[in-house]
């Protein structure tokens, strides 16, 4: 592993188990991706924002989206979100953002407000 390429932390792997807890065609593939992932770089202003590498899981070949956003959500009681980017059926990013001047931590699951699937597409 080079100097910038990491496990995901506990938390990183709980903001994105969150964030897959509807069930969606893929879905379980993508959770599965989650334990072996792993951080290959981040946002240069200082957001939580991690690139991800995929690790032995399956690859989601029946998810509503193979490149791009897969799942949004909303911070409670912030103006900040989170993506789920997913490329060729595995997770590529976890992206932090706010509307803010200063970058944006990760949130606690708990506090997300996960879009539904409908809105995906």
């Amino acid at each position: 592993m080079s100097t910038r390429e990491r496990h995901l932390s506990a938390e990183e792997q709980a903001v994105i188990l969150a964030l897959l807890v509807q069930d969606f065609p893929g879905a379980d593939e993508l959770r599965a991706q989650v334990p072996s992932a792993t951080v290959t770089g981040g946002c240069g202003c200082g957001c939580a924002t991690v690139d991800l590498r995929p690790g032995t899981g399956p690859r989601a070949l029946d998810s509503p989206v193979q490149n791009g956003v897969l799942v949004s959500a909303s911070v409670k009681g912030d103006r900040d979100g989170v993506l789920l980017f997913i490329e060729d059926g595995y997770l590529s990013c976890l992206e932090i953002y706010t509307t803010e001047d200063e970058p944006a931590p990760l949130p606690h699951p708990e506090d997300l407000t996960v879009d539904p699937p409908d809105s995906w597409e």
